[in-house]
C-alpha cells in the first residue's frame, strides 16, 4: 500500500488538514520505510522510528508507519530538524532520512501543487540518507517494564528504567532536575 495520494489522505485525515508538513512527512516516511525493506501503511513490528521534530511531519511519519508512543515504536527526539531515523529492531540495520529542503525553492507554492510535485519527485531528490547506529535501551522495547522505581521525593512510579539515581536513591526526572510543570495547590 505505498500508493503516496492513498497514504497523505490518511495522514491528513490523522493531522486534521494536508498542509506541507504532512506533504513532506508522508514521503519522508515512505521514502525511509521503502528503504528499509518495509511497505508503507503497514505496520511492521521491527520498526522504530525516531522522529526529530515535535510538528506535522511527526504526524505524517506516524500515519504512513503505522508506529505509536503506546506501542514504543515511536520516539519523539525534540531536536526541531526535520528528519526521522527508521531502525530494523532484529536486524539493527539503521537509516536517518534528511529533508533536503528543496521546498524552500517554492515560497508560496499552494499546497495543491506542493502535493503533485512532490507525488511526482523521486524520494532520492527530496532526502538524503545516512547510515546510522542507534543502541536502542530493552527499556525502550514494547512489553511489559523492566524496571520500575518510586521516586524517593514525591512518591510516584517511575517506569522502564527513566528514574535518576542520587545517593543510592530513585529520583523521578521532576524531581531530580527540573520539570515542565510547578506544582501550585
Amino acid at each position: 500500500m505505498s500508493d503516496y495520494k492513498e497514504l497523505l489522505e490518511k495522514a491528513g485525515e490523522f493531522h486534521g488538514d494536508i498542509c506541507g508538513g504532512i506533504v513532506m512527512g508522508t514521503k519522508l516516511a515512505i521514502h525511509g520505510m521503502e528503504n528499509m525493506g518495509m511497505t508503507p501503511g503497514e505496520k511492521d513490528k521491527r520498526l522504530i522510528v525516531f522522529t526529530e521534530i515535535d510538528r506535522c511531519i511527526s504526524d505524517a511519519i506516524l500515519s504512513v508507519t503505522r508506529t505509536s508512543m503506546g506501542k514504543k515504536s515511536l520516539k519523539p527526539m525534540g531536536y526541531g530538524k526535520s528528519a526521522a531515523t527508521f531502525v530494523n529492531i532484529e536486524t539493527g540495520e539503521a537509516i536517518r532520512v534528511i529533508d533536503k529542503k528543496v521546498n524552500k525553492d517554492y515560497p508560496e507554492e499552494p499546497v495543491e501543487e506542493r502535493i503533485e510535485r512532490i507525488a511526482k519527485t523521486p524520494g532520492e531528490e527530496l532526502f538524503d540518507i545516512q547510515k546510522v547506529k542507534v543502541k536502542i535501551d530493552p527499556n525502550d522495547l514494547q512489553g511489559k517494564p523492566l524496571e520500575v522505581a518510586e521516586c524517593v521525593e514525591c512518591g510516584e512510579e517511575v517506569l522502564d528504567g527513566k528514574h535518576h539515581l542520587r545517593g543510592g536513591h530513585a529520583y523521578c526526572t521532576s524531581c531530580y532536575d527540573k520539570s515542565y510543570y510547578e506544582i501550585i495547590g
